[in-house]
């Protein structure tokens, strides 16, 4: 049902063979303002013009595209083209009051040739609205397409009543290039491959082994003196009477660590959550790093609704484990929340976004055939296979008992500095923010600019393991500092101090809308917050997620080698 991997099919093309040229976007710098080629009314190819249109796969309408073949072009493969009319219109008033602000505004027109894309720019601010295609220019090699380019020419003013006459030539060159690399000119590898960008890897790298040697050599030292004094013989006990110390810190609270926490429901929709889109993106990452994905369109969408599909079964998993681990009861309300959940949000953040695009003609507006393939997709896989990891969870947690027994008297909390708590989650989360707000500008600019496509996903992996080791780091030291205070509510603190990455990430989204973008309107504004605010959520959870396995790890690592009455 769902196409991911998409193997590159070499096309091979016998001279004089048809060439499609395939119409598709016209938009802004940034894609929150596309619409179709039809939109423009310059040539239309509907089907009153025999203009057909091609199939799409699930990804690529995600991604808003729809194809229309242009049947105005006659190219043939190896066949130079002269100079040849098209189509012609004369210009209204309102035509040339559209026009003239697709100019100004920097609309570009988008389309592929044998699975290539290519862009151009409208006209020129000022001078006119130039040619749709007048010029192009082809690069063959041996029986394949390896290179195109179009090159406007002869612009036209735009005035009312001007007759726009459209013409279009094709040049073919030969090259000795490999096939293998005719989507390198894409790439853009001075910006995405620059110095700084592995300067940010270095960066991160030197940040968490730093942070891995701190936490050490501070845990150790400290944890090894508590062991050995809480470990004693009854010996040793009698003879350290005589130089006691204050016997006061994490040891103290064995009794209660393991408690059960507050908004336990909560907790695990959230843990659930976070697991999933880890998963999700891990399994993204290592098949992106596998298979080219950036020369085929839609597959990166697509393989991310597989892979959240496909990994529905750990989210259950590790939110039936946790909710039967500290004793929860109502475990099929928790399973319907944790299943819900990201869903839930998602469709209630772009639900606004969707409408506002339908209304305006926008071209990420997605079908309502292709929500409805998701619902079903959604309740046919998702919802039993995340039954069946709740179910594999709980019984997971059954065979496992915690290292301390929980008293039945809960102990009193110490009185803690009033901003002790917020201070520290704040603090927490600025420690990992240094290890991804490089990597941040780059995807941000393949976000949110026309021509940048993303392909450095090895360097994404490897920030995103640096980052979950920082992560790690952070929530055990922040989780022994409240336990050596005899806090026992751990917990969330460790879920809390390692999503609060998630603030520093929208200060940055807020920053690079007003600083780095050109949009404008509540449409893309609106389409702007929505999908940064999808970015920001998905951190949070995904550090918070790792924060608290970390200290979940920690913590009953400590206390099992502890003897408790």
């Amino acid at each position: 049902m769902l196409a991911v991997l998409t193997v590159s099919e070499e096309t091979e093309y016998a001279i004089g063979a048809d060439i499609i040229v395939w119409m598709d976007k016209i938009g802004l710098i940034t894609p929150s303002r596309d619409i179709l080629y039809t939109k423009l009314g310059l040539c239309e190819v509907g089907d009153d013009k025999d203009g057909n249109k091609g199939s799409l796969s699930i990804g690529e309408e995600m991604e808003g595209h729809d194809f229309i073949e242009n049947p105005y072009l006659d190219i043939k493969f190896g066949k130079n083209v002269p100079e040849t009319p098209t189509c012609s219109m004369v210009l209204t008033k309102e035509q040339v009051v559209s026009l003239k602000k697709a100019i100004n505004d920097n609309y570009w027109y988008g389309m592929y040739i044998d699975d290539l894309p290519v862009w151009a720019f409208l006209g020129q601010p000022g001078s006119g609205a130039g040619a749709l295609l007048e010029g192009s220019g082809g690069y063959a090699v041996g029986v394949q397409v390896f290179s195109v380019d179009v090159i406007p020419g002869n612009p036209v003013p735009l005035v009312e009543g001007t007759e726009l006459k459209f013409t279009y030539s094709v040049q073919w060159e030969d090259t000795d290039k490999p096939y293998s690399s005719r989507f390198d000119k894409y790439l853009e590898t001075n910006f995405f491959e620059h110095k700084v960008h592995w300067f940010s890897i270095v960066n991160s790298f030197m940040l968490c082994l730093f942070l891995i040697a701190v936490v050490s050599i501070i845990l150790m030292k400290t944890l090894r003196r508590d062991f050995t004094k809480y470990t004693m013989t009854e010996q040793e006990e009698l003879e350290s009477l005589d130089r006691a110390t204050d016997d006061s810190g994490w040891k103290q609270v064995h009794g209660d660590v393991f408690r059960r926490p507050p908004y336990l429901m909560q907790l695990s929709v959230l843990v659930s959550t976070g697991v999933h889109i880890a998963a999700t993106v891990a399994g993204v990452l290592i098949l992106a790093i596998t298979n080219t994905y950036y020369r085929h369109r839609g597959t990166t969408r697509a393989s991310a609704v597989f892979m959240y599909v496909f990994t529905t079964i750990l989210a259950g998993y590790a939110g039936g484990r946790l909710y039967r681990q500290f004793g929860g009861k109502t475990w099929k309300k928790a399973m319907a929340y944790q299943v819900l959940f990201l869903p839930a949000v998602l469709c209630l953040m772009f639900m606004g976004v969707n409408t506002t695009a339908w209304i305006k003609g926008l071209t990420y507006a997605m079908p309502f055939k292709t929500i409805l393939l998701l619902f079903m997709v959604f309740l046919g896989v998702c919802v039993p296979l995340h039954m069946i990891g709740t179910l594999w969870g709980r019984r997971a947690a059954a065979d496992r008992s915690f290292p301390c027994r929980v008293h039945h008297l809960k102990r009193p909390i110490p009185i803690q500095r009033r901003f002790l708590i917020p201070g520290l989650v704040l603090a927490a989360g600025l420690v990992p923010f240094g290890c991804v707000f490089i990597e941040m500008y780059f995807v941000f600019s393949s976000l949110w600019s026309y021509n940048k496509i993303y392909y450095v996903y090895g360097f994404m992996l490897a920030i995103l393991g640096l980052l979950t080791m920082v992560v790690i780091c952070v929530s055990i030291t922040c989780v022994y500092l409240l336990l050596n205070n005899e806090d026992y509510r751990w917990q969330w603190m460790s879920f809390l101090c390692s999503s609060s990455i998630g603030v520093y990430i929208a200060i940055y989204s807020i920053y690079y809308y007003y600083h780095s973008t050109q949009m404008s309107g509540f449409s893309q504004w609106l389409y702007y917050v929505c999908t940064t605010s999808v970015i920001c959520l998905g951190m949070t959870l995904f550090c918070g997620t790792v924060g608290y396995l970390g200290a979940c790890k920690f913590v009953f690592a400590i206390y099992r080698n502890i003897k408790s009455d």
